[in-house]
């Protein structure tokens, strides 16, 4: 069995991307945020706009991050689970490795990353997005890609809370959901486990891997 657990807002209770964009550059976060809930505008393309007008060093911005950045409650039992009933758990983020590594680590937590890159510096942050093919579904190079290229025919749960989680999480055999991503299976009429922390989607594991 595989689990894909997004980073930003799942991993952590507050949103890394976010928290960022509207620290360091809010004009740039508002009109990108809009672009992005109106549809004009890829998710890749939003990240970009942000980040390219965050001027900030990678020590400023992960000193940032470790401030006001806190694990959601959960993750290290979650873990366990999955390393005592042979599930791989894989953080799936359209986040940054040089933020999500870091703070995993803060936390000796140790899993593996599939995330894109950003270089930070005082001229704006230069981002580098992990090659992913142009979903067919969605028409973005969304974390589908990811979760059919990691499942290799195996049973596949996903955890996520927002906007880059929807398409994954209607690609998989049992989601868990929160804040956003709930609201939007709902809407859509997919079914899903809400979770308000990660000892949740542990407990949903656990039954259904050993069901009464």
């Amino acid at each position: 069995m595989l689990l894909l657990l997004d980073f930003d807002g799942t991993i952590t209770e507050r949103d890394t991307l976010d928290l960022l964009a509207r620290e360091y550059a809010p004009a740039a976060f508002a009109a990108a945020e809009e672009r992005l809930q109106s549809g004009r505008w890829t998710l890749n393309e939003v990240i970009r706009h942000e980040f390219e007008a965050v001027h900030a060093d990678e020590a400023d911005v992960l000193a940032f991050v470790r401030e006001r950045v806190v694990l959601r409650p959960g993750l290290a039992e979650l873990v366990d689970l999955c390393r005592e009933r042979f599930i791989e758990a894989v953080v799936v983020s359209a986040g940054f490795h040089e933020v999500i590594e870091p703070v995993l680590a803060w936390h000796g937590v140790a899993l593996p990353v599939v995330a894109h890159h950003a270089t930070f510096t005082r001229d704006g942050a230069i981002v580098s997005f992990r090659e992913r093919p142009v979903c067919a579904h969605c028409g973005e190079q969304c974390k589908r890609s990811a979760l059919s290229a990691l499942a290799r025919g195996r049973l596949v749960a996903y955890a996520g809370d927002g906007w880059s989680d929807r398409c994954g999480a209607r690609a998989k055999t049992r989601s868990a959901a929160r804040a956003g991503l709930a609201e939007h299976l709902a809407a859509e009429g997919v079914p899903y486990t809400p979770f308000d922390d990660l000892y949740d989607v542990r407990a949903g594991l656990a039954r259904f891997l050993s069901p009464a």
